[in-house]
């Protein structure tokens, strides 16, 4: 372990020891200035997609059969968990070789969070998160992001293999905050999705809005009820909202032999808007 990645590891441990665990609308943290001032003024300084355009999540085509058609393919992003080359000016790569240290060696991000949400894991999970291979059975994704105008998100829940996401703004001002993260609830109560599709938002309500500010992050946990979305982004907002997402999740299937019937980690793509 590097003496920077250690430090920064540090720094986090104590942003998220101190840092409530909310419930409402769903189980969710949410820490202002995650980072360093130091640190963070180079992930704005070193911001890749200044010589990186970064790849689409999505292409058009496929994009256009994800139900309420959202616009995945105006999602640029790089892969920072495998490797993908990043560019930028001298000493970009040693600002990402650190992060990318941080958060991925030895699972320590994903052990910090679960031990965070230990109840949740533990309904989720059972005594298997007390196995040593509990993480090794486990998928992580770290990546940078862009959205360029015109992207937005439907409300969803995120796919049921999902078990955490982590959301960190880099926005360069205030100001933009109607571009973070929206936490919604449906109108009628009873509705839950087991996160197959996404929906429109006509029948959701903005109970908090996360926003896309300087240095912001947000932690939230997969449930049937984690509605979110993302607002319409224009050419207003700064960097094309510059952020990073860490996503934990179960793989593919699902990491259980289920004996339901239909097998609930399995979903058909594409859906239909219903």
């Amino acid at each position: 372990m590097s003496e920077a990645a250690g430090a920064l590891r540090r720094h986090i441990e104590r942003k998220l020891e101190r840092a409530e665990l909310n419930h409402s609308p769903f189980p969710h943290i949410v820490v202002p200035d995650l980072f360093p001032a130091e640190l963070y003024a180079d992930v704005l300084r070193f911001n890749p997609f200044a010589t990186n355009p970064g790849s689409e999540w999505l292409p058009r085509e496929q994009s256009d059969n994800v139900s309420t058609h959202t616009p995945y393919f105006a999602r640029k992003q790089i892969d920072v968990a495998a490797g993908e080359p990043i560019g930028g000016a001298p000493g970009a790569a040693a600002l990402w070789a650190v992060i990318r240290e941080t958060f991925l060696a030895g699972d320590w991000f994903a052990r910090l969070v679960a031990a965070k949400c230990d109840a949740y894991f533990r309904l989720r999970f059972g005594d298997l998160l007390d196995d040593e291979d509990f993480f090794s059975l486990m998928s992580t994704q770290l990546f940078l992001q862009r959205h360029e105008p015109g992207f937005e998100l439907g409300a969803h829940t995120d796919l049921p293999t999902r078990i955490f996401t982590c959301i960190f703004s880099f926005a360069d001002r205030e100001g933009f905050e109607e571009s973070g993260t929206q936490l919604l609830a449906h109108e009628d109560r009873l509705v839950r999705c087991w996160g197959t599709d996404h929906h429109v938002r006509d029948a959701f309500v903005v109970k908090k809005l996360v926003p896309y500010r300087p240095n912001g992050f947000l932690l939230f946990l997969k449930t049937r009820h984690s509605f979110h979305a993302v607002a319409k982004v224009d050419e207003r907002v700064p960097n094309q909202r510059y952020g990073m997402q860490f996503q934990f999740h179960e793989p593919a299937g699902g990491v259980f032999r289920d004996l339901s019937e239909p097998e609930l980690m399995q979903f058909p793509r594409p859906r239909a808007p219903r």
